[in-house]
């Protein structure tokens, strides 16, 4: 980073004091850092980029890839889930790949009024303002329904009745609030009904998206495609060391140094194969680019096929290819961020007569044209995949061209939660015990990848610790939306300073060797 463009970044006014000093502090290391082996004419470096959902959080997204971007990082590869769905899309759609973007991200999200979102009953709004905005507001609620309880069941004995027939109807009372209440309860069940499932049918959200997204010359998910999709020598990139056989000849010059520092744990045939099938290689021999490309990831969960659904990978299965020339991306995002109950979810009608969707299902599912579903019902992707950072991990890598960065979204409570609990504390009323099988259950393909593959959390993840605030806060201020931005961007800094690409490309070919048991011991010191 130039001493000027340092200057410009300080006067920026969405920064604290902290922010400032920590970048102040951070950039002379930060500057001279390696990221990648992929650069552009401009000297920006390309990553892989996954972002968690986490409602509206998505500030402290933002933040993070500011953080990124002053440094020159720039994304080949982008991947997200809710929230993140949000911002993989704005950065796919906005500008050119060598562009920053963040800036114009962070006025996007900057300008929306989130309770704007809440386009269903009054009443949502006002009783989800009221739990956000009073910590106690279930505590004075329950007191003054006890209060009111205990005045009714007091009635009958306190008021004189001057016949038994009046002294059985003041009895009868203490009913009215049962009456009161079985009768809200049936009009709720009534309008989830009506309004499939949903306490908002999602529609101002997704018209804002679509918006957002025609500003910026992109009305269809045809022309984001042809924008932001591109392969091998269309990026016009290049390798740090040169363009020719130098990223294939550093490939196995790396291969034997890890052969060499762990001689005694490599099963010598599998590492043999494994080499040759590397020497052998004349695609990346002829093509260091080969199998390079550029996309866009928005990660959905279709409760009528059962299934985590990719998009635009898998957009065929719900869209034919006619349909995708028309249909607005804002789609994608909108089906991703349906939270169960919150959001109505967000449903896709399907023509199974159309070749591409037949194509599609019997690609993607083995489903013959009769029995393809009738439509895609579509809830939050983070029922499934909150943080779905396995779509960019690649079995084949024996040498990382570029690494994969990943930013998950915490709290304090959720800090707190995620300690070790006691038998006693889990199985302590069905309530708790019911809260941690749910907590188990979301994004357990998450948790399953990150389990058997360590060494992203070691060397990808980041984390961004959103304080107190609430995920579900649509009624958040700019000042709130400027917390969240400025801690994204600390926790930027900090994975950056901290960032050792050699290593990182040590790790991962350590990684593929393990997933091609070419290293023998499970324990080796290094494996991740």
């Amino acid at each position: 980073m130039k001493t000027e463009d340092l200057k410009t970044i300080l006067e920026d006014q969405s920064l604290s004091q902290t922010s400032k000093d920590k970048l102040i502090a951070l950039h002379e290391n930060i500057s001279t850092k390696e990221f990648s082996d992929l650069l552009d004419a401009y000297g920006n470096q390309y990553i892989e980029f996954v972002q968690e959902g986490g409602g509206v959080w998505g500030s402290a997204l933002v933040g993070y890839l500011y953080g990124l971007e002053i440094f020159g990082i720039r994304f080949l590869k982008v991947a997200g889930t809710s929230a993140g769905a949000i911002n993989t899309m704005l950065i796919a759609a906005c500008k050119t790949k060598e562009e920053a973007k963040s800036e114009l991200i962070k006025d996007v999200l900057f300008s929306w009024d989130f309770a704007d979102f809440m386009d269903g009953k009054t009443y949502v709004k006002t009783t989800l303002h009221g739990m956000l905005n009073n910590k106690n507001f279930f505590k004075i609620n329950a007191i003054i329904a006890a209060i009111l309880f205990i005045i009714l069941v007091s009635i009958p004995f306190a008021a004189p009745s001057n016949s038994i027939l009046g002294a059985k109807l003041m009895f009868l009372i203490p009913l009215v609030p049962a009456i009161i209440l079985f009768f809200c309860i049936k009009k709720l069940y009534h309008n989830f009904t009506k309004e499939n499932s949903g306490l908002n049918p999602g529609n101002i959200f997704l018209n804002t998206m679509k918006n957002a997204l025609d500003n910026f010359g992109v009305k269809t998910v045809a022309s984001l495609n042809e924008k932001f999709i591109q392969k091998e020598h269309d990026l016009n990139l290049n390798y740090r060391y040169g363009n020719e056989q130098e990223y294939y000849t550093a490939a196995l010059n790396n291969i034997e140094k890890i052969k060499t520092k762990n001689l005694e744990h490599i099963d010598q045939t599998r590492y043999k194969i494994f080499y040759d099938s590397a020497v052998n290689n004349d695609y990346y021999k002829n093509n260091p680019f080969y199998l390079l490309q550029s996309e866009y990831v928005i990660v959905t969960t279709d409760i009528n096929a059962k299934i985590k659904v990719e998009l635009p990978t898998m957009a065929n299965l719900y869209w034919s290819e006619e349909e995708l020339k028309h249909a607005s991306p804002a789609e994608f995002v909108r089906a991703s961020m349906s939270v169960p109950f919150f959001f109505e979810p967000f449903q896709k009608r399907i023509d199974k007569n159309e070749s591409s969707v037949k194509y599609a299902w019997r690609f993607w599912m083995n489903t013959k044209q009769e029995d393809i579903n009738p439509v895609g019902v579509f809830i939050d992707g983070g029922s499934i995949s909150n943080f779905p950072i396995d779509l960019f991990h690649a079995d084949e890598v024996f040498y990382p061209r570029m690494p994969l960065f990943g930013v998950q979204l915490t709290s304090d409570s959720d800090i707190l939660s995620d300690k070790g609990k006691t038998s006693e504390e889990i199985l302590k009323t069905p309530f708790s015990y019911a809260g941690n099988i749910i907590s188990t259950l979301k994004g357990f393909n998450d948790k399953t990848f990150l389990t058997k593959h360590t060494f992203y959390r070691l060397y990808s993840i980041q984390t961004v610790n959103c304080g107190t605030s609430s995920w579900l806060n649509f009624f958040m201020k700019r000042e709130e939306k400027e917390e969240l931005f400025n801690r994204g961007f600390q926790a930027a800094l900090d994975f950056l300073n901290q960032f050792d690409w050699e290593k990182y490309k040590y790790e991962r070919m350590m990684l593929t060797m393990k997933e091609k048991k070419i290293l023998k011991e499970e324990d080796t010191p290094t494996v991740g």
